[in-house]
């Protein structure tokens, strides 16, 4: 009923296009206000067979008011795609439209993205991944825990849980990546997490990143990479 409602509030002002390559695309609102999204849609021999999803949740970006347009192009480009672009998944990178990836608003709009794009694209629904830094790592945390239902795995990279994550973490596959050096997101509680769900019996890895501070976002890349096989082994390729 949820998302039924929520779908009847939006309008698409354009067509997703189905060639390869980054694309910045906006969804427009019934109100007139726009929600942009960065979509990289990988080379397929067959566009009717099913592919992956990532969805790429950006970093902060320290300002008062909505981040610069097409702001998720950046994590999509410098961090997400140079890792995990191998997997021949559609990535999407929204602009966040709220104050954060945790607030409602951001909450349902990126719900109601995600049902958008897998009407444009043939999504193997089995294959759907939840990923960010920092800011964006947070809210992978966050989107996890509150919509199990729509994502097969999690990879929080830089970013901090709730502690209400515990217990609605029940069977995410989890792969958390934190650098010890982290100055901004100190690693503590991140670690204290996966301790714990390690300890209820929960499906969580943990990398450790030695040397690298917490806005030396790119370098990150091959660290977010050793976790295909991780994931190709979730989605039991």
């Amino acid at each position: 009923m949820l998302l039924t409602t929520i779908m009847t509030v939006f309008t698409l002002s354009i067509q997703t296009p189905d060639e390869a390559g980054i694309h910045e695309r906006t969804l427009t609102l019934s109100n007139g206000s726009e929600m942009r999204y960065t979509l990289s849609i990988p080379e397929r021999e067959d566009a009717t067979k099913p592919v992956p999803l990532i969805l790429a949740l950006h970093y902060g970006w320290g300002g008062q008011g909505p981040p610069e347009p097409f702001y998720g192009k950046g994590i999509l480009t410098r961090l997400i795609e140079p890792a995990l672009g191998d997997l021949g998944a559609v990535i999407v990178a929204p602009d966040c439209p709220g104050k954060g990836w945790t607030d409602p608003k951001s909450d349902r709009l990126v719900m109601a993205l995600l049902d958008h794009i897998m009407e444009q694209f043939p999504i193997n629904t089995k294959e759907v991944l939840v990923t960010g830094y920092s800011l964006g790592g947070a809210g992978t945390w966050h989107m996890a825990a509150h919509h199990p239902d729509r994502f097969s795995a999690a990879i929080p990279v830089a970013g901090w849980p709730a502690s209400e994550h515990e217990a609605l973490l029940e069977a995410m596959p989890l792969y958390v990546i934190h650098s010890r050096q982290d100055e901004v997101v100190p690693i503590g509680p991140g670690e204290a997490m996966v301790e714990k769900l390690s300890a209820g019996g929960k499906q969580v890895e943990f990398l450790v990143v030695e040397g690298l501070t917490h806005h030396q976002t790119p370098l990150f890349a091959p660290y977010l990479k050793q976790t295909v096989p991780w994931i190709k082994e979730i989605w039991g390729r």
